[in-house]
């Protein structure tokens, strides 16, 4: 369990639409050769590729060509299987630093988001995960609303469902314009698809405070409602915890 401590407020941008990824991406970068990783990096609002951006995976330093992709060399099939760093940063982005896990010697994970700045007041939840479950919805729940693609979608100039995907990968991103710091804000993940469990590919990535505070990983479960993060006192609490299916409807 971690606690920290906010600064005031939550943003908000635009856009329904399904997964940035297709199939058809997906299935392209998959056929590189077996010594190197295509990497993708794109917005997490308006799915668009992020060119020009300057990833570090382990020794490896590259920018991002003009489709948001660049080649990183495998790593040795010893390296360290906790995770490698990788960083990413473009001007008018979020700095973000992240891990991706290694396993027999290649990337576990090839697909990345990056969050425009935002205020120092703002914040943003995007939910990504992986090919299956078809379908997951990110929640966030206050005594006051409750914002999902199912339910309220936005709020004007108070809060927003930026994006909904329902074939996999996502994201699914919500953005607040102000936390009021009376109001408790509980962030949810929940598997609308009958198919396919909650699991270690399943991330969350919290921006509060014009940087990326947390990236929640999901551990495996058979729940289909999973709170991960609860906003209170202007302070901000990460745990994972199993809900029952009512929480997310």
């Amino acid at each position: 369990m971690i606690k920290k401590l906010l600064l005031s407020s939550l943003v908000v941008v635009s856009s329904y639409a399904n997964s940035c990824w297709t199939p058809v991406e997906i299935s392209d970068m998959a056929q590189d050769s077996w010594d190197e990783t295509v990497f993708s990096v794109k917005d997490s609002v308006t799915c668009e590729p992020i060119a020009n951006a300057e990833v570090t995976v382990g020794p490896f330093k590259k920018r991002t060509d003009a489709y948001g992709q660049v080649t990183i060399a495998n790593p040795p099939e010893d390296m360290d299987r906790n995770g490698v760093p990788i960083h990413f940063q473009k001007r008018g982005y979020i700095t973000a630093n992240e891990k991706v896990m290694v396993f027999a010697g290649s990337y576990w994970s090839n697909l990345f988001l990056m969050s425009k700045s935002l205020p120092i007041d703002s914040a943003r939840f995007v939910l990504s995960w992986d090919k299956k479950p078809q379908d997951l919805d990110l929640h966030l729940k206050t005594d006051n609303y409750h914002i999902s693609y199912r339910k309220t979608r936005s709020i004007a100039n108070r809060v927003k469902l930026d994006r909904d995907a329902r074939k996999g990968y996502g994201p699914e991103t919500i953005t607040v314009d102000k936390l009021n710091k009376n109001d408790r804000y509980r962030v949810i993940v929940h598997r609308y698809s009958n198919s396919g469990t909650l699991n270690s590919k399943v991330k969350v990535r919290v921006y509060l405070n014009n940087e990326l505070d947390n990236m929640i990983t999901l551990r495996d479960t058979s729940a289909r409602c999973v709170q991960v993060a609860t906003i209170e006192d202007n302070s901000i609490e990460y745990a994972i915890k199993e809900l029952s299916e009512s929480e997310c409807k």
